[in-house]
């Protein structure tokens, strides 16, 4: 054997030595009486814990003389758990200590209430089929569906269109609910 292990088994054989043998506890019952406290120096009684948890803490007087006497210790009144901590139903607003955190970035803003596009009138209806110039003025064939019309300057088409002006290569409509302008190509003035 090494030196190593023989210092280890000796410390190991005087561990239960002392384990065994080396306690010195006494051997009588304890009679499980409260000593009442003696009185500290100086003559004066001992207070009771009670009284001094009703009162604050102060700090001892200063004793004038010689030397200088221990400063009084006092224990501070006890403050009731609910005036120190509210309870939660009291209408506080508690921080959120565990906020949810996230990589995404955030949605783009909602788009602005933008206007609405103006009303247009729908688009013209009437097909291009011919004109003529007849007793100084333009004469022009339309069609819609299975309908022939003849129109001049002026007249209005089932209450919807009027004909403001027929000058080659033009003929121009009004839409009368909205009083917009639209025009349809004729060709030129041959």
């Amino acid at each position: 054997m090494n030196a190593r292990r023989l210092i280890l088994l000796s410390l190991l054989i005087v561990a239960m030595w002392l384990a065994l043998f080396g306690d010195k506890t006494p051997s009588e019952p304890a009679t499980g009486e409260v000593v009442e406290a003696a009185a500290p120096a100086g003559g004066r009684p001992a207070r009771d814990v009670s009284s001094l948890a009703a009162r604050e803490i102060r700090p001892a007087p200063e004793a004038s003389g010689k030397g200088r006497q221990p400063a009084e210790l006092a224990v501070a009144a006890l403050i009731p758990r609910a005036e120190l901590i509210p309870a939660a139903g009291e209408g506080q607003e508690h921080p959120d200590l565990f906020p949810a955190l996230s990589w995404t970035p955030p949605p783009p803003p909602p788009p602005s209430a933008a206007k609405p596009p103006p009303p247009m009138a729908p688009p013209v209806p009437f097909a291009y089929l011919g004109k003529k110039f007849e007793g100084g003025q333009w004469e022009v064939y339309l069609g819609r569906g299975e309908q022939l019309l003849i129109v001049r300057e002026g007249m209005k088409l089932d209450g919807i269109y009027q004909v403001k002006n027929i000058s080659p290569p033009t003929l121009t409509l009004v839409y009368l609910p909205l009083k917009q302008s639209q025009t349809i190509s004729i060709g030129g003035a041959q």
